[in-house]
């Protein structure tokens, strides 16, 4: 027998809300004590054991991963593993509950196994691409290619997912454009908005709603009405403060007019974000600045607009981190500004480009804000194409949003957007994750327009080109590092692996079949120990897709690099069947092998589809009732007699040929 004793006086703070330890049971199992004072919600947290909270008094509401339920005293809740949950109280007296919790080992590693699937209408957004040019490989390799092959994913899995994109604008890049271009900002947006739309298409990316917001006056109706409403919020000031502008034309500068020294990490940084570190910054506080408009030095002045006061938002952006289980970088980046003290962001600009902020002439309003209402417009603009009833003004808690962009773009994303979301929308809590990429670099530099260091999405993508094209955007995607990406090495992937081991082994496939069996599927026979094991492998290759698809574990560059190790395994399998003696005097063991390369075919068509959707769709085109519309659940070996015919597939891709860069455009990326 074991006894402990706790002072309900003596509480210590652990996840947001009053704790005390009451001791470890025999068999490992641990107990404590809770207060949740009214209106306190505990912090978000999900950890490996099994846990249960046994409510003593008050009342309140749990809210998990799955929903939310309302508890009252003698209640008992029971999370599993890595089951997310908050305890809010929403009365007036203390909710005080007893905490159980154990760990089971076998009980851990199956949730962990398990794929998550959204229950609930999910809007995948892609970064809106700044329209002041064309999209690059560079741009292809992150948010558009994962949220394509995300989002085609979830639609297999029967999830309402939903890819959304849209032409941002209103970007003050797209004004700098023009006047090199001596056009007008319009002009530009308009172009390019075309042009990025025509390069996403070649990619074979679908997407359900891009939106142009030029010329839309119910978007900026919108827009002024989430601006009015934020200008009423607490954290808002409207005050005059240190401002940048150039010495000889008095220009004000922000964004592309101005770079310096990050106030962060000290590295080069254009103003109001480090592309290097991800950190914001106000113009006037980098160092060794310069303007765009002149060689004099910037001077500090004053201007006054409003400003959201960031360090008054740490609360609920801490908050709405931990729910969504924002990846570490993100949460690194939000530690690093915590840390920097007091933080106040402007949210308009004097500008003749944008949406003009309503009662201060001359400023419109800062795109970054614009640009997260304009996520929830473009739901509702969906909604209008689809005929459903979602409202961007009364966004609901029953959707799910993730958002794919590199990692420079973060703060806006993860930090920014979560911060008004919660100012102007008191009612609603979003349901947001995020999938973050690192620069894409070629040859070693970064992607630039400028300097015409880049291979445009058009150079490359053609009808028989996007697969392979996709494949190595995939195997050398920048997840967690920069990658590198060079012509030789996309034609290693065309030449060397698309060609001469996928397509190979197809051909040898289906010549043997076609020659010995009508074109038809044959019926297993005798099984040996390698061919149990190599179709134990078709599942463990499908369940490894599965994985690197979903959102956890999501990577596009896992999926590609276990999609080439799938087919090497294939090619590695028939070689060791491969003996004319044997072929002759054991027929039966030569059908099985055929059996099981024709299964293995037909699941690489299905766990390709969202990573090289028309590749796998002419591949599945070949094998008779084989869908790459819905997620395979389990390997299901080919029935006998199944029409078997890759004439077309091989025929299509005999000669990708890549186009290749004339000596000029070659010479100029090395």
């Amino acid at each position: 027998m074991r006894k402990s004793t706790f002072s309900r006086t003596e509480l210590s703070r652990a996840f947001g809300i009053d704790t005390a330890t009451l001791g470890t049971g025999s068999a490992g199992t641990g107990f404590s004590f809770g207060k949740v004072a009214p209106g306190v919600t505990s912090e978000p947290h999900r950890h490996d054991e099994i846990e249960a909270f046994v409510i003593l008094s008050g009342a309140g509401k749990v809210r998990t991963d799955l929903g939310e339920i309302p508890v009252a005293a003698g209640d008992v809740v029971l999370f599993d593993p890595f089951e997310a949950h908050v305890l809010h109280n929403d009365g007036e007296e203390d909710l005080n509950f007893v905490d159980v919790y154990w760990r089971d080992g076998k009980a851990a590693l199956e949730a962990a196994a398990q794929v998550a699937t959204p229950r609930r209408p999910t809007f995948v957004f892609s970064a809106p691409p700044t329209p002041n040019g064309d999209l690059h490989l560079g741009h292809l390799s992150g948010p558009y290619l994962g949220a394509d092959v995300y989002t085609r994913f979830l639609r297999m899995k029967g999830v309402e997912a939903y890819h959304l994109t849209g032409s941002d604008d209103y970007q003050s890049y797209v004004a700098t454009h023009a006047d090199a271009d001596q056009s007008t900002p319009a002009k530009v947006a308009r172009h390019y908005a075309g042009e990025i739309q025509a390069t996403l298409a070649l990619l074979d990316c679908e997407v359900h709603s891009f939106l142009s917001t030029l010329g839309d006056r119910a978007y900026a109706e919108f827009q002024a009405a989430c601006f009015r409403s934020l200008l009423s919020s607490a954290a808002v000031d409207l005050r005059p403060s240190p401002a940048l502008f150039d010495a000889v034309t008095g220009n004000y500068l922000y964004e592309p007019d101005v770079s310096g020294l990050c106030p962060d990490c000290g590295g080069s940084a254009a103003g109001n974000i480090c592309e290097e570190c991800g950190a914001p910054n106000l113009c006037h506080d980098l160092g060794a600045v310069r303007s765009r408009h002149s060689a004099e030095a910037p001077v500090v002045g004053s201007m006054r607009r409003p400003e959201l006061a960031l360090e008054r938002c740490y609360v609920n952006i801490d908050r709405h981190l931990r729910e969504s289980a924002a990846p570490v970088r993100i949460m690194d980046l939000f530690a690093r500004l915590r840390q920097r003290g007091d933080f106040s962001v402007p949210i308009t600009h004097p500008s003749d480009w944008g949406l003009p902020a309503e009662g201060l002439p001359g400023q419109v309003t800062w795109v970054w804000p614009e640009m997260a209402f304009g996520f929830l417009y473009n739901i509702q603009a969906l909604a209008s194409s689809l005929g459903r009833d979602w409202n961007a003004a009364l966004p609901s808690n029953d959707w799910q949003i993730v958002h794919f962009f590199g990692f420079d773009n973060s703060f806006y994303h993860a930090l920014l957007c979560p911060a008004v979301y919660a100012e102007v929308f008191s009612h609603w809590t979003p349901h947001v994750r995020y999938h973050v990429n690192e620069f894409y670099l070629l040859d070693g530099q970064k992607f630039s327009t400028s300097r015409g260091h880049a291979v445009w999405g058009k150079e490359v993508l053609g009808p028989k080109t996007v697969d392979v094209v996709r494949l190595h955007l995939g195997l050398t995607r920048p997840e967690g590092e920069r990658t590198n990406f060079t012509l030789d090495a996309l034609r290693h992937t065309e030449n060397e692996v698309f060609q001469g081991i996928w397509l190979d082994w197809l051909d040898a496939l289906h010549r043997e079949i076609k020659q010995d069996f009508g074109g038809c599927v044959p019926d297993a026979g005798d099984w040996a120990p390698d061919d149990r094991a190599f179709f134990a492998r078709i599942e463990i290759h499908r369940a490894a897709m599965e994985r690197a698809y979903s959102d956890d574990g999501f990577s596009v560059r896992r999926a590609a690099a276990q999609a080439c190790c799938f087919v090497s395994d294939c090619v590695f399998y028939r070689q060791a069947q491969d003996y004319a003696a044997a072929r002759r005097l054991y027929p039966a063991r030569t059908r099985t092998s055929l059996a099981l390369q024709t299964t293995a075919a037909a699941i690489l068509a299905q766990t390709l589809a969202p990573l090289m959707p028309r590749f796998a769709s002419t591949l599945a085109r070949g094998i008779d009732g084989v869908s790459t519309e819905t997620w395979p659940t389990s390997v299901r070996r080919l029935a006998p007699g199944t029409t078997f015919d890759l004439g077309p597939v091989l025929g299509f891709y005999a000669r990708a040929e890549l186009p290749v860069l004339n000596e000029e455009e070659a010479n100029s990326l090395s």
